[in-house]
This record gives C-alpha cells, sequence and structure tokens, in this order.
C-alpha cells in the first residue's frame, strides 16, 4: 500500500494540523513505513523545517515541492488533468490532512476533520464567531466536498466523531478514531529537568482569539492578583480572530504589568514555559482534541481546562475540569490548584501518567489501519440523512 499524504502544513504551521501532520509522518517512517510514502508539499513560501527537523533526514519518504501559492494548485491540476495522487508518483490511498479539497483522479480518499467550528461564524453579543465568516463557510464548503468523496473520516476524539455524524451526515461505520499525541515534548526536556523560574507563573498556550477565551481567564486572573498571589501570567500566543476584546481588556487591566504576551515561541524555550510553569490555564469554549494540556501534563505541569466539548474526553480525570464561561470558577479552580500543594501533586501525577496514553507511534498505527481499512472498504457505505439543516 503507498500512501499519499497532504503535506503543507507541516512545512510551514509550527501549531496545530502542521505538528500533527509533521508528527503523523515522522512516525510513520519510524513504523518502517517511509519507503510506501508521497508527500506533497505546495507553497510559494519556503519551508520553516529541514529535512532532519522534519523527521525525514535519514528517510526514502518522497517529498514533493510544489513552489506555488496553494491556491494555483486546483486550477493547475484541473488544466492538465491530473490528480494530486499522480503528483506524488501514484498512491493507492490519498490523504487530506486539512481542508483543502485537492482532485484526486484514482486513489482511495482519506480526509482528517480535527473540528467542527466552522458551524459557530455567526456574530453574537458574546462577540464574534470563532471563525471570520468567509473563512467559516470556504472551510465548510471544502470539508464537505472532502467528506462526500473520503471512504474514511479519520478525528482525532469521539467528541469530532458524533460532530461529524450529526453536521455532516456522515456514516459512524466510515468514522476512524486516531488520537494524537504528546511526546513530542519530551525530546526537548534535559534529564534534570528545568530549575525553578525567577517568578513563578501561570502559563496559556493559544492563539488569542474568540474560541480560546482569554478574555475571561484574564477576569480571573486578575481575581488572582486581588486575592494576593504572586503569580505573572504568561501567554504564548499569536494573534487570532476575535482577539480585539481581549486585546481591550488587557491594555485597561490593573494587572496588565503582570500579563506577559509571547506571539512567537519556539519548541525549546515551550518546553520550558511548560515545565516552569504553576499551571496551565487553559479554558477554551471549543476543542476538537487540544494538545496544549496534555504537553504540559507530559512536562509535569497541573492542568485547568473546561468540561466541554473535547476536553474532558481528552483529559479525563487528570485536569481540573471548569464551567469557562464562569470567570468564578475559573478563579477559584486557578486559586486552589495555585494554593493546595496536595491538589497540585494530585493533578501533576494525574497528569503525567494520563500523558503516557497519547503518542504518535499509537496515532500512527491507528492511521495505518484506517488507510487499510479504506482499502478493505466497498465504494456503497451506508450514509445518513443530516438530522439538523
Amino acid at each position: 500500500m503507498r500512501v499519499g499524504i497532504d503535506y503543507r502544513s507541516a512545512l510551514v504551521n509550527a501549531e496545530g494540523i502542521g505538528r500533527t501532520s509533521r508528527e503523523l509522518v515522522r512516525a510513520l517512517v519510524g513504523h518502517g513505513f517511509g519507503g510506501n510514502l508521497g508527500l506533497f508539499g505546495y507553497t510559494a513560501k519556503g519551508s520553516k523545517f529541514n529535512r532532519k527537523e522534519l523527521g525525514l533526514a535519514d528517510s526514502n519518504a518522497e517529498l514533493c515541492r510544489l513552489r506555488l501559492p496553494s491556491r494555483w494548485v486546483p486550477n493547475l491540476l484541473k488544466w492538465t488533468g491530473k490528480g494530486v495522487d499522480d503528483l506524488v508518483g501514484g498512491c493507492d490511498v490519498y490523504h487530506h490532512t486539512q481542508p483543502n479539497a485537492l482532485p484526486v483522479r484514482d486513489a482511495i480518499e482519506v480526509v482528517t476533520v480535527f473540528d467542527c467550528i466552522w458551524s459557530h461564524d455567526a456574530e453574537g453579543p458574546e462577540g464574534p464567531g470563532y471563525l471570520g465568516v468567509e473563512d467559516a463557510r470556504r472551510m465548510k464548503s471544502a470539508i464537505t466536498d472532502l467528506v462526500q468523496r473520503a471512504r474514511i473520516v479519520l478525528v482525532p476524539c469521539e467528541f469530532v466523531g458524533a460532530e461529524v455524524v450529526v453536521n455532516l451526515g456522515v456514516s459512524p461505520a466510515r468514522v476512524r478514531v486516531t488520537p494524537l499525541g504528546c511526546d513530542h515534548v519530551l525530546e526537548h526536556l534535559p534529564p534534570g529537568g528545568f530549575g525553578p523560574p525567577a517568578k513563578p507563573y501561570i502559563l496559556t498556550v493559544a492563539r488569542v482569539d474568540a474560541r480560546k477565551n482569554h478574555f475571561r481567564m484574564l477576569r480571573a486572573f486578575e481575581a488572582l492578583v486581588r486575592e494576593g498571589l504572586p503569580h505573572d501570567w504568561v501567554i504564548a500566543g499569536a494573534i487570532g480572530h476575535g482577539h480585539e476584546l481581549f486585546s481591550k481588556a488587557l491594555a485597561n487591566s490593573p494587572a496588565a504589568h503582570r500579563v506577559h504576551w509571547r506571539r512567537k515561541v519556539n519548541e525549546e524555550d515551550l518546553v520550558r514555559l511548560y515545565s516552569q510553569a504553576s499551571l496551565l490555564l487553559w479554558a477554551s469554549l471549543n476543542e476538537g482534541f487540544g494538545l496544549p494540556p496534555l504537553e504540559a501534563m507530559a512536562c509535569g505541569t497541573p492542568v485547568l481546562t473546561s468540561l466541554v466539548t473535547a476536553m474532558p474526553e481528552i483529559c479525563g480525570p487528570a485536569a481540573f475540569l471548569v464551567e469557562p464561561t464562569d470567570e468564578e470558577r475559573i478563579f477559584e479552580g486557578a486559586r486552589r490548584l495555585l494554593t493546595e500543594p496536595d491538589l497540585h501533586a494530585e493533578y501533576t501525577a494525574l497528569g503525567l501518567k494520563r500523558s503516557r496514553e497519547f503518542s504518535w507511534k499509537n496515532c500512527a498505527k491507528d492511521t495505518l489501519l484506517a488507510y487499510q481499512a479504506a482499502m478493505d472498504m466497498g465504494d456503497e457505505e451506508p450514509s445518513m440523512q443530516r438530522l439538523f439543516v
């Protein structure tokens, strides 16, 4: 079985889908599958990572690079009468890893759907939707097209699987859960760990957008400051859609001098931030998986996160779960984890144990099984009618 993979995000995106694509391919190579991989990287930008950083240095995986704007590729393929599977030298299965519906000519198609945040695109009293309206429409259109073409739909957790069934009418028989890994952080952990920070801090690792809920976390942090806790708050994440509410609130916050917003952080520094933090504060409103809580757990840092969407499934009993729209609950949970040593130690130990359950090796194994299932599955699979319009 030869597999083609959309590898664009792995070359240019340090987080999210880019991380997943890189680590999945690295693990597939580790399974000895590199010779069966055709990777398609199409971007006018240069790669942010060399072959060694991608895990391809000693691999015979083939990387097809097109130095063209990604928006040109569909028209180029249409004009030439080729499919993306032709560009990777032919393959039995082609894996779409992002919502970009490239044409495929002969290969069986598989698609990963990471979340359904595009279904929350409306503006309302609580602020902007999770994406810009046009971005949400484009994403929904591409994902709808891809899941209709794909034999197998991969999802990172059962929560997203249910969303795919309800929102896109995909038969459960076509859905496979392939949980992501978090063990990539371990390569940057020194044997003796890091020393204590100069000043204690709370950490949030997330793009600053409406979905990540920084505004309410800021209000909870201000309450912690009023309570007399000595911690600063470090935010590691770029600006995202709907950041304005938080940005304005931060500019006017009495605790602004205790908030440090780092918009670019490399992988080594991020692991240090995780390891030295007193707490990962991550009260997101909607997640399809959420790697930062598991990454923090793997670094020995306790986690406070949301009791909604995918987070209870991913974190299980290893995180302190709160209602993300309740600032008082966020404050009280953080206060307890920061001031009760036994509770802090309990969630640290639970987190370390939980993080070991999520490895890229297992993700790659599950993904290979899904590829084989797509090969074995007939074209005529039952489809579900949409439950909601």
